[in-house]
């Protein structure tokens, strides 16, 4: 049994069973899983050596299970579900096809039209019965833990399935297991690229309805994804599959010490304590560093401060917000992986026999907030030390053919709770007052067993989001400029004319 518990995974809708799939190969990847369940010896050794479970750290069964077979065969705590008929038989005929449980993965024959509504109503309707297929498949996952640590639920707030399907399903698994943590990878709308052009709607109603039941939601989208593919990994035309390949490695990422010995331990309870002061602000971004072409591979050594220096660069992050620097930290989780760099005090037979070093990570983060080379973070004033670290001494590794990145000794993730977030929740909630105020579209929502005064509702409780973050900023302003006794007007800047852009519309 892992030390910390297990963690079960559900991928619902396009989107999460597409980022889930690329997830758990990666996963499979690093701890030696083939495409069958079985354990395979690392590169490197004889493929034909057993892996004996006495020599090897088991911590990767926090998200396999043992079927206790000869030879053992791991299979992964996950559940699939697309309302779309084409996602289980791609699943089930793809080469990952003898690595989940069949039974495990869940599909329908009729999708949810990008309807909200049309989702909630298929995951409780008779004829489908979704919502009661999933919990059932979820609690045989959960007979099967020792000590549950808690889920993770991959889906998008921008189609029918994730958003309203989605919704039901977090609503039973919070009434079923409300003990227990929801860590929740959320791939938010874009601000250019769109499927539907009632994503706004989509994704107002899924940010109302679960902003209750969900402990932590990791915010993503896939326009910050391409410009990372294109401006990091030098792809000219990226495609889902390349955003989806770096966003798994992102969770890879963030997910480390969950599945390995740890020298620093970061279980999803602690992140959640040390993340997420209050329920309204619950939606840190990510981060993941260093994302290098693979052309770039031998010129580039990072070492722990660089990695971590460029953790906290806008440019660096998986979801489209920007004036990172005008805005303020309530906390921030670090995650490190890998090999110690080489410094003055190793010796050159030992140069790469260590991990990641805390010390080092620490004077880095130091030099960070007190602005050594440039200029400091900024967190909110009654803050003296915002920072959680996790350490785990395992390089990274990279799926062949995937998006293009250069292999690396050393990885980090960021998991930062900004008041920058604020900016995603304006942009689509712009976007859905524009729709609203012409009534475009509602007749669908209408018809798909919605009803009008719920648009109303989820506005009213978007604004009120927005509305935390923003009172938050204020109470920075009057806290920061007591410290200059009122003689220093502080400006964030960038941002006024954004929420301003956002309350002129509502009052259209």
């Amino acid at each position: 049994m892992p030390s910390n518990g297990e963690c079960i995974t559900l991928c619902i809708g396009q989107a999460g069973t597409n980022i889930g799939e690329d997830v758990w190969e990666l996963f499979c990847k690093e701890h030696n899983i083939g495409r069958d369940g079985r354990r395979v010896a690392p590169e490197g050794q004889d493929k034909f050596k057993a892996i004996s479970d006495e020599e090897e750290d088991t911590t990767f069964r926090s998200f396999f299970s043992d079927t206790h077979a000869t030879p053992a065969q791991f299979v992964p705590r996950a559940v699939f579900v697309d309302t779309d008929p084409s996602t289980k038989n791609e699943i089930l005929t793809g080469q990952n096809r003898d690595l989940f449980h069949p039974e495990s993965i869940l599909g329908y024959k009729q999708d949810c039209k990008n309807i909200f509504f049309e989702g909630r109503h298929m995951a409780s309707d008779a004829g489908f019965k979704i919502k009661e297929d999933v919990m059932d498949r979820v609690r045989l996952a959960v007979d099967l833990c020792g000590n549950l640590q808690g889920f993770f639920v991959f889906h998008s707030f921008g189609g029918g399935t994730g958003s309203g399907l989605g919704t039901e399903v977090l609503h039973a698994l919070h009434d079923a297991f409300d003990k227990k943590v929801i860590f929740q990878p959320v791939i938010y709308p874009s601000n250019q690229f769109s499927s539907s052009i009632v994503e706004p709607y989509n994704c107002i109603f899924s940010t109302y309805y679960m902003r209750d039941v969900v402990d932590i939601s990791l915010m993503l989208d896939n326009q910050a994804a391409y410009k990372l593919c294109e401006n990091k990994l030098n792809i000219k035309q990226p495609t889902f599959d390349h955003v989806n390949r770096l966003i798994a490695q992102c969770i890879s990422s963030s997910t480390t010490s969950l599945r390995f010995e740890t020298q620093l331990s970061s279980t999803l309870m602690e992140i959640v304590t040390n993340m997420v002061p209050t329920q309204h602000y619950r939606y840190p971004i990510v981060s993941l560093a260093p994302v290098r072409a693979r052309d770039k591979q031998n010129h580039e050594t990072f070492v722990e401060e660089e990695i971590v220096t460029e953790l906290f660069e806008a440019k660096n992050v998986l979801c489209d917000v920007s004036h990172l620097k005008q805005n303020r930290y309530l906390a921030a989780v670090v995650l490190l992986r890998g090999i110690a760099s080489k410094n003055k005090d190793t010796k050159k037979d030992e140069e790469f026999a260590r991990s990641v070093e805390a010390n080092h990570v620490v004077h880095a983060l130091t030099n960070l907030k007190d602005g050594t080379h440039r200029s400091p973070l900024k967190f909110v004033p009654w803050i003296t030390s915002g920072f959680k670290v996790g350490l785990v001494g395992v390089p990274p590794s990279i799926v062949e053919g995937d998006c293009h990145m250069a292999k690396t000794e050393r990885q980090g993730a960021m998991l930062g709770n900004s008041t920058a977030v604020r900016q995603l929740f304006v942009r689509q909630y712009a976007k859905f007052l524009k729709l609203f105020y012409r009534r475009a579209y509602v007749w669908q929502f209408l018809e798909a067993n919605g009803e009008i005064d719920s648009f109303y509702d989820a506005r009213d409780g978007v604004r009120e989001i927005i509305g935390h973050y923003e009172e938050l900023l204020r109470e920075c302003v009057r806290g920061e400029n007591a410290k200059y006794d009122g003689n220093t007007i502080l400006k964030l800047e960038g941002e006024t004319k954004l929420v301003e852009g956002s309350t002129a519309a509502e009052g259209s």
